[in-house]
């Protein structure tokens, strides 16, 4: 029993009983005080019951059918007549105290079962004659009129509808009685609205409950299942006793009927196809079954759980939700019954529907360890479940094969690959090659004991069993495109680009509408299987590889005829529509006729690869939209890629770069073998061109923008030098070379830029402690930045001081090369070298300023002050490439002399012995410069 505070009951006791309440607290102890109050309390609560009573049987059948009579206005307003004809019935029992009566026993039919049948039935068969949608209008507003008296009630505040609670209340009951409905529709409002959520509502919302569903056990269900049984899990929100309560209204308003399992499982599935228990409800209800800790409420859950599980597995909707939440428990660690318990649950939805077995084909690397499970409980329970999956059709039993055929596949592939969970698929492969002979065996005895099956049952080759899906496809596709003639390819597209010359978007769809029709029968196109399945050296030459050269090639044609602007939407749209065929993914609309989404396999292929811009110009499209997200559409965008590459390896590495390089660094979201998958794609791409190096280092930038852009690069760095060697290292440090002459190459358009930011970076890294071999290569990127653009000087001079160590290491290093730099340095204009002297007498102020004021890392500064110095003697002294040579100032001497000395002997010959000796002084200061 749930008891409310004692001080609150009193408070709303009639008038006089505070007063008495309080003298007698004054002279006992609490405890007497207490048990006093609550004696008076249940005293004045029969009291108000007998009122209510008697003030019901007053109610004659005709001064009810006399109000009905009245009722000649609005039918929208005769709830709310009612409700004031009720007001004065019940005048004098205003002060019922139902907040306690439903608070004790919420499960009760309090107030309906304190009144005589015969005197509400009468109302409840009128109520049911009114207008439908006034019924839940009538409960909500009943609802919202006691909640808010029920808030105040919790407050110790005055009631303001305490005169109107007995009316509303038994007017709700009636309605919830005649019309559940009204009620029922209400549920996922209150179950999302705050206003009707909490610990304090939930005896009311359970007392509604009980009186709407007492004679309709499946809804009853239902609603337990949706508002009640989560809360059950929100244990830190809902007290025991409330935990308690809501046990009881399925234990005992629902399961303890006696026809109970037969109605709710004959019932299991609605008419509008909603299941009584929905997966996520069944899921939370398997979770509380085998809880990990067994806790109080486990053994009641325990009780009901048997007859709620035959409901929720019912044959009927949602089977694939089910399958895919059993999967996941069934692979839980810790928890072998529950583990137990989802094995059994997916068997049973897997042999009830073989579409689950597509289902758990995309669930299966994910939940390896759980499918592992899964097979061995097949195998070794085979003789129980193998009349299901094989007596129905042969197409079914081709679809649970085709399974098993698609799980050897990505068994084998990860076996050769090594990877780390290696004995899992080596365990999972020898249960599906049981299973898979099993099966074979299963279809020869059908076919021969049923000479004549149905039409498309009868094609059906037994030998296809033991064959790869996508091999099926493949032949599909080759036989089909062999027939299409290219000479009709060619009028069709001639009359295209007459008639729909203004329409370019027109134009394409139809081309695709064309090839829908020549490949219409393959139609039904595994897209997922294929990307997960295939190779990624075989993937990235499907479809193509399968078309004809000269259908291709006219189709190439005509695809250049057409204004670019307009491919980049049409590769968006057949990439979104593709896409649709995997989970999870939202419909897109069908811009042409649906015939065939291999034919729009096929054009998007074409364009990409005789137009690869129209992919580069929406690859932030591709890396912003949830569409394009998650390790399952990675080989597709892989793909799309490769076509791109195929036409422009520029547009490839571009592509790869922006895209696929920074998963590299989620490597959390991102398994080892996507990473795998994205490493082998750009080898791939470059090891396709024997001319990579030299096509690549000759368009370094694209739409103005570097092929490796400086944050790229440093992503790059980072990988090939990492602190701790993984995987993917020696991978990184094969592909880098190439892509840092990339990634470095002069341009004229953005070089200047991008070295500055290159070298912020590296001399950022250059100081990185603990990482020998990144500071190296940073030192080495740094150094080729600042002799390739001197402006990288000043930016250096900006970060010095908070990249002190690095720059020590900068500065020896550079005195250390010298020779090796000198020439970069000084053989531009005079305006760079004096670039590069300004900033390291900059350096120099600032490490003489430092080493004065003593600070901590002063050694660093007199360290640095160190190589300034000597670079500004060597920038002093010159290098060849810029000294007056001896020869040059001796003509420059004499040439001065041969013209001086005309000047003298014309305006002042009494001068010439002086200019003479001045000559011979300045001579020999220029020989001292020339020769130090």
């Amino acid at each position: 029993m749930i008891k409310s505070n004692s001080k609150v009951k009193a408070k709303i006791v009639p008038s006089g009983g505070v007063e008495d309440m309080e003298d007698k607290s004054k002279g006992v102890g609490a405890a007497e005080a207490a048990l006093s109050v609550e004696d008076e309390w249940e005293e004045t609560e029969k009291e108000a019951i007998v009122s209510l009573s008697e003030a019901a049987k007053k109610i004659l059948p005709s001064h009810f059918a006399a109000f009905v009579d009245k009722q000649k206005g609005v039918p929208e307003l005769d709830l709310w007549r009612l409700n004031c004809y009720l007001e004065k019935v019940f005048s004098q029992v205003s002060s019922l105290p139902w907040f306690n009566m439903l608070k004790k026993t919420p499960l009760s039919f309090v107030p309906l079962s304190y009144i005589p049948k015969s005197v509400y039935e009468a109302p409840v068969d009128w109520i049911n004659k009114l207008p439908t949608d006034e019924h839940w209008k009538f409960v909500r507003w009943a609802l919202d009129r006691l909640l808010t008296d029920w808030a105040a009630h919790a407050k110790g505040e005055e009631q303001r509808f305490t005169q109107y609670e007995v009316a509303t209340l038994v007017e709700l009951a009636m309605v919830l009685r005649g019309k559940p409905d009204s009620f029922t529709c209400l549920l996922p409002m209150l179950r999302v609205r705050p206003k009707y959520q909490g610990e304090d509502k939930l005896p009311l919302i359970v007392w509604m409950m009980a009186q709407a569903f007492q004679d309709d056990l499946p809804t009853g269900l239902s609603s337990w299942a949706r508002n009640l049984l989560p809360l059950v899990g929100n244990n830190k929100s809902y007290s025991p006793e409330l935990v308690d309560l809501i046990l009881q209204f399925v234990e005992k308003r629902i399961l303890s009927n006696p026809e109970a399992r037969t109605i709710l499982v004959n019932g299991a599935v609605k008419k509008d196809g909603e299941r009584l228990i929905p997966p996520c409800s069944f899921e939370m209800l398997v979770r509380h079954t085998f809880p990990a800790r067994v806790e109080e409420a486990t053994e009641r859950f325990e009780a009901i759980y048997p007859v709620l599980r035959e409901v929720a597995l019912a044959p009927g909707t949602a089977v694939k939700q089910i399958f895919t939440f059993s999967l996941k428990l069934a692979g839980g660690q810790g928890n072998p019954a529950l583990a137990s318990e989802a094995t059994a649950i997916a068997i049973s939805v897997l042999t009830q529907n073989v579409d689950c077995f597509k289902q758990w084909d995309v669930l299966y690397k994910e939940n390896l360890e759980a499918s592992v499970a899964l097979l061995k409980k097949l195998v070794d329970e085979w003789e129980d479940h193998s009349f299901k999956l094989s007596s129905s059709s042969p197409s079914d039993t081709l679809t649970v094969n085709r399974t098993m055929n698609s799980f050897r596949i990505k068994n084998e592939k990860a076996i050769t690959e090594g990877v780390a969970n290696l004995s899992l698929y080596k365990e999972a492969d020898k249960s599906c090659k049981l299973i898979s002979r099993r099966l074979s065996q299963n279809l020869m005895g059908m076919i021969k004991s049923n000479p004549n099956p149905k039409a498309e049952e009868a094609n059906i080759d037994p030998s296809d069993l033991l064959d790869e899906e996508k091999e099926t496809h493949k032949a599909a596709i080759l036989s089909l495109s062999e027939k299409m003639d290219p000479s009709s390819l060619a009028t069709f597209l001639e009359k295209v680009s007459d008639e729909d010359w203004y329409h370019p978007l027109k134009q394409i769809l139809k081309v695709i509408d064309y090839y829908g029709i020549q490949l219409s029968q393959v139609s039904s196109f595994h897209w997922v299987n294929m990307f997960d399945d295939y190779p990624l050296s075989k993937l990235i030459h499907v479809p193509l590889s399968l078309i004809p050269m000269s259908v291709y090639e006219q189709s190439r044609d005509f695809i250049n005829t057409l204004p670019f602007e307009t491919l980049p939407a049409v590769v968006l749209w057949a990439s979104d529509l593709i896409l649709t065929e995997w989970p999870g993914v939202v419909k897109v609309e069908q811009l042409n006729s649906d015939l065939s989404k291999v034919a729009t396999f096929v054009v998007l292929a074409m364009v990409l690869r005789t137009k690869p811009d129209a992919l580069t110009l929406v690859l932030p499209k591709l890396r912003d939209r949830p569409t394009y997200q998650g390790q399952d559409k990675l080989p597709f965008i892989i793909w799309m890629m490769a076509q791109a590459s195929q036409g422009d390896l520029c547009a490839g590495l571009y592509s790869w770069v922006r895209n696929l390089l920074p998963l590299v660094v989620k490597n959390k979201s991102y398994s080892s073998q996507s990473i795998d998958l994205i490493l082998q794609s750009l080898e791939m791409f470059l090891s396709s061109n024997p001319e990579a190096r030299a096509v690549l280092l000759n368009e370094p930038v694209r739409h103005g923008e570097r092929l490796i852009p400086p944050r790229s690069f440093e992503i790059l760095v980072r990988l090939t030098f990492p602190a701790r060697v993984g995987e993917a290292t020696e991978r990184f440090e094969a592909i880098y070379p190439l892509l840092k002459e990339v990634a470095l190459a002069p341009d004229t358009i953005t070089s200047a830029n991008a070295l500055k930011q290159i070298f912020t970076f590296s001399l950022k890294l250059a100081g990185g402690q603990g990482n020998p071999d990144v500071a190296k290569e940073a030192i080495e990127i740094a150094i080729r930045s600042v002799t390739e653009n001197v402006d990288c000087f000043k930016q250096w001079d900006i970060l010095y001081k908070e990249n002190l160590e690095a720059s020590v290491a900068l500065l020896k290093k550079l005195v250390d090369e010298w020779e090796d730099h000198s020439f970069k340095l000084l053989s531009s204009s005079s305006s760079d070298a004096l670039t590069v002297k300004h900033a390291i007498y900059r350096f120099r102020m600032k490490n003489e300023k430092t080493i004065t004021k003593g600070v901590a890392n002063s050694f660093l500064y007199e360290e640095a002050d160190k190589s300034c110095k000597l670079i500004l003697r060597k920038l002093s002294r010159g290098s060849g490439g810029r000294k007056i040579t001896p020869c040059t100032t001796m003509v420059i001497a004499a040439a001065a002399a041969v013209a001086g000395a005309a000047l003298v002997l014309q305006e002042a010959p009494h001068l010439l012995v002086s200019f003479i000796l001045i000559f011979i002084l300045i001579f020999f200061s220029f020989f001292l410069v020339s020769f130090p």
